[in-house]
């Protein structure tokens, strides 16, 4: 055990003294954040479930097979024959969801608390991004169990894409790989699922997170800007990120994964019949993240319909340079305050309102 340990420490010392580890690791661990800052370990819990998705995912697709032919009977065999396969899609299943609804939140608690604002504009950029992202994660992976519910689901969701004006007609070709849902739009949502959209969260997350480290944690207590950026308004009282912090963080990963387990075992993801792109089933709707647009397409001009979303979508990305006030506190941004809950509002009344029709 001592021969053990002595040759670990040597091997550290041998990277540390060519890579400068140990400063890394310093630079990395041993920051101080106000004790007031109230993030609800939201950002770190859906990180925490990427995680999740990537270690599920990866086993996942040691199985799976994306043709139609083989798509649907590869997901049989794992939930039947794989041990434990039922288990692990199924956390998969519910991760993805979880995942959308903890972004979410995560976005929601930072507009509220007003850290959007100076200094952190392009970290809210990215953050955006990376919702967007998330979305798209659970959008092409609807698709690959190729049952009817996926099948169909994805055929109305993609019927979005072919609303925008213009370039309606090209976007759903380009989404779909045709006309239609096919063999290459299974291929094409495999593809960009399982490499194209992981490639692309991780980068926008490495420097996401490069940024929260540079700029630190906003302090919901500051009235303005210019008072948090002030040395003389530093929080007095400072918590260490490592280990107070990130053992908080760990602790709520551990209650998120008990959570995810306890779901995924009492309620498994099924599996309805093969697709079949002769017969609809009715009341066919795409994902609950969508439900407000499908609705939303109900009730104005299609082209309204999309539009809507399109411009609340650039204006929610250019936030903070629409929003110039330096208030930082909820009761000195009454309008953003107003317009932000009346918008969740909507959408939540149109999601619910989907999901019931």
């Amino acid at each position: 055990m001592q021969n053990q340990k002595s040759t670990a420490w040597r091997a550290w010392q041998w990277l540390d003294g060519r890579y400068q580890l140990a400063e890394l690791m310093g630079a990395l661990l041993h920051v101080e954040i106000p004790r007031s800052v109230q993030t609800y370990y939201l950002g770190g819990i859906a990180l925490f479930f990427f995680m999740v998705q990537v270690v599920t995912g990866i086993l996942l697709t040691l199985y799976y097979q994306p043709t139609p032919d083989t798509a649907y009977n590869s997901i049989l065999f794992i939930m039947n024959e794989v041990n434990f396969g039922w288990l692990i899609r199924s956390i998969h299943a519910w991760g993805a969801n979880l995942m959308v609804v903890f972004t979410i939140l995560h976005l929601l608690r930072v507009f509220f608390q007003g850290a959007y604002k100076k200094p952190r504009e392009i970290t809210w950029g990215i953050g955006f991004f990376l919702l967007v992202i998330t979305l798209g994660f659970g959008f092409t992976g609807y698709l690959l169990p190729w049952d009817q519910r996926a099948f169909w689901a994805t055929t109305v969701g993609s019927e979005i894409a072919g609303a925008l004006p213009l370039i309606g007609e090209q976007a759903l070709i380009f989404l779909r790989g045709g006309a239609d849902v096919t063999a290459r739009t299974l291929t094409r949502f495999y593809g960009v699922h399982t490499l194209i959209l992981p490639a692309m969260l991780m980068a926008l997350l490495i420097i996401h997170l490069t940024m929260v480290h540079q700029q630190g944690l906003a302090d919901p207590t500051a009235k303005s800007v210019n008072d948090a950026s002030t040395p003389a308004r530093k929080p007095k009282k400072l918590l260490p990120f490592f280990p107070n912090y990130l053992l908080d963080e760990f602790i709520a990963w551990y209650i998120m994964l008990a959570a995810l387990v306890i779901l995924a075992s009492l309620f498994p993801a099924g599996l309805e019949e093969p697709a079949d792109p002769l017969r609809t089933p009715p009341h066919t709707k795409p994902e609950w993240y969508f439900l407000f647009l499908y609705q939303g397409l109900k009730l104005v001009p299609r082209i309204m319909g999309v539009i809507i979303p399109i411009i609340g979508g650039l204006i929610l990305l250019l936030l903070p340079l629409i929003d110039r006030s330096p208030y930082i506190t909820a009761r000195n941004r009454p309008v953003a305050i107003a317009i932000g809950s009346v918008t969740l509002i909507a959408v939540v009344a149109l999601t619910i309102w989907g999901w019931l029709s």
